[in-house]
């Protein structure tokens, strides 16, 4: 008859070994001068890898000097750099004219000019496209309009009647900057403007007594043109900023200017 071994019970808890905490495993270390590691009491060696690490003497010469070169640049610089304008090219095959501007301006259709682009988050600063009528004009030359400095007499009394308000207690504060010539590479004379618009109001026109209407800028504004003549039509760009963002983006707005073409439309 066979003889049926039933396990052992586990020993009680009390009997039960005393469980010893696992030490952490120590990291390698390598041993000096050799390519020989140790951990613990063991020792092992084997042989250099340095692909991943490995930086050739002319790479490392260029990565000092380039870390020498962005510790002498200012931290603006960088800033500036990294927030340079791109530039898009507006082209109206139809009407004849092209420009650039900036490429997160955006375009707002209805606007009343022939084209119309603005800054998405500075709201007062935009760019436009304004061109006479094709029946009512004869234009032959910009210099049809007499001087720059007379046209820019005529592009300010253009401006002031557009802004134009019926508010009491308006007041609007303008002058010429400046007025200029130039031939551009397509060989066209264009003419730029600049002026500056003021805007005053009373806080409170029906005020009966003086001292209660004071008197605050509502917006200070600067307004550049440019004018050409082509197809007997006279085409004016216009760029408008607030003036305190005039000295920020000047490069950015001149550029815009500097663009500006008018182009022959085939009849």
């Amino acid at each position: 008859m066979a003889t049926v071994l039933e396990p052992l019970p586990p020993p009680p808890l009390s009997a039960a070994a005393p469980r010893l905490p696992m030490p952490f495993p120590s990291p390698p270390h390598r041993l000096a001068n050799s390519r020989c590691w140790s951990r613990g009491h063991s020792i092992s060696c084997k042989p250099q890898t340095t692909k991943d690490f490995a930086v050739p003497r002319r790479n490392a010469m260029a990565l000092i000097f380039s870390s020498y070169i962005l510790s002498r640049v200012d931290l603006h610089d960088i800033a500036f750099a990294q927030q340079s304008v791109v530039f898009r090219e507006y082209i109206d095959t139809f009407d004849g004219y092209s420009f650039k501007y900036p490429q997160n301006w955006i375009q707002v259709r209805g606007a009343g000019a022939d084209i119309f682009f603005r800054d998405p988050f500075v709201l007062d600063e935009n760019l436009s496209v304004e061109l006479s009528s094709p029946s009512s004009s004869s234009y032959k030359s910009v210099e049809d309009l007499g001087s720059p400095q007379e046209a820019g007499e005529k592009v300010l009394r253009q401006y002031l009647t557009e802004f134009m308000s019926t508010r009491l207690g308006v007041r609007r504060e303008s002058n010429i900057l400046s007025t200029s010539s130039r031939v551009a590479d397509d060989g066209r004379m264009y003419y730029q403007v600049e002026v500056n618009i003021k805007s005053y109001a009373n806080n409170n026109e029906l005020a009966v007594m003086p001292e209660d209407r004071v008197v605050r800028l509502e917006w200070d504004r600067r307004y550049l043109s440019v004018l050409g003549v082509e197809n007997r039509q006279l085409y004016e760009l216009r760029l408008q900023t607030p003036e305190n963002v005039f000295a920020e983006e000047e490069s950015d707005l001149r550029r815009v200017m500097d663009s500006f073409r008018v182009n022959k439309v085939a009849g």
